[in-house]
């Protein structure tokens, strides 16, 4: 088998991979002489807009008071698994399993209190306020600035 010969099998298995399967099978049947070139090109368009495009429903939001509960749930998991009191929350996310809520942790006390050694626990929720996991974050100071993400 030539190099030449080797380059069009793999083209056309390129082309075969890039379609979809009911027009790969049609445009087989026409390469064999049943229909010119162009009316090919005319079947591949409308099928491409036939194809249905599944709609993503929004995720759903929480309502402040469940808000609420989500922090509480995890500084109370928190406070149970690691003994350690949430100095503030600094976030909450939905995620696919349920809700991820960042909580900000006091690991160090200093004097003065600028030198305080900070945390940042991420603490996953189910979508029934149930612990999946937690994790330490980074740490840093009380007076380090954010240098962004």
């Amino acid at each position: 088998m030539t190099r030449d010969e080797k380059a069009a099998l793999r083209a056309q298995a390129r082309e075969q991979r890039r379609r979809p399967r009911d027009e790969s099978s049609q445009d087989e049947s026409s390469q064999n002489g049943d229909e010119p070139q162009q009316e090919q090109e005319h079947q591949k368009e409308p099928k491409r807009e036939e194809r249905k495009r599944e709609k993503r429903e929004p995720p759903k939001g929480a309502k402040p008071d469940e808000f609420t509960e989500l922090a509480d749930q995890a500084r109370e998991l928190l406070r149970s698994v690691r003994g350690l009191e949430a100095e503030s929350v600094s976030g909450i996310a939905h995620t696919p399993n349920g809700w991820m809520v960042t909580l900000e942790v006091v690991e160090l006390h200093r004097i003065p209190e600028s030198t305080d050694v900070l945390a940042s626990y991420e603490v996953e929720l189910d979508g029934d306020g149930k612990l999946l996991g937690f994790e330490r974050g980074r740490r840093y100071n009380r007076s380090q600035a954010e240098t962004g993400r």
